[in-house]
């Protein structure tokens, strides 16, 4: 099995290595730009963990992303829920505009707010097929941990996922 990490945070990919060693590859990557590096049709599985809605130049990565997967691969997506984001920053669920999100003691996060409809829009438009859409929950483990977390994500989506498939 061939894992490869692209990422554009220097400090995950060092992270990476320490933790996985020579069992993976790292590219420290923007993903605005093409996957030049990376093979036609040489993946099986991608997976894009809360990087989507930080990403400008969407349909460049979703048609690189296709590109490099094979036929019947997956692409697994996660990110904040729009709901939430429409919760947290008011105003028009609709909106498809650029926020700024305070993390705490570090930097402040900018990412785009979309709608469920243009963010799963987007996939299906590049040409994946929907396999599975979750909006999961904190699990009743959890409960004991941060009760009001559970509490939260038992009121409103907080967190979205998606598995989709290049036929």
């Amino acid at each position: 099995m061939r894992v490869v990490d692209v990422d554009g945070s220097e400090t995950l990919l060092r992270a990476v290595q320490q933790r996985l060693g020579d069992r993976v590859a790292v590219h420290h990557h923007d993903l605005e730009e093409p996957l030049d590096f990376l093979a036609d049709q040489s993946f099986d599985l991608a997976v894009m963990a809360l990087v989507y809605h930080h990403i400008d130049a969407r349909e460049q990565l979703l048609d690189e992303l296709r590109r490099v997967l094979r036929p019947g691969g997956s692409l697994l997506v996660s990110t904040t829920h729009p709901t939430s984001d429409w919760t947290h920053f008011g105003g028009s669920y609709f909106a498809d505009d650029r926020v700024e999100f305070p993390s705490g003691d570090g930097p402040t996060i900018n990412y785009w707010r979309m709608t469920l409809q243009t963010f799963l829009g987007e996939f299906l438009g590049a040409g994946f097929v929907l396999e599975e859409l979750v909006e999961p929950r904190a699990t009743e483990e959890a409960r004991l941990t941060d009760p009001r977390r559970y509490d939260r994500t038992h009121a409103a989506p907080t967190f979205l996922g998606l598995r989709l498939c290049r036929p």
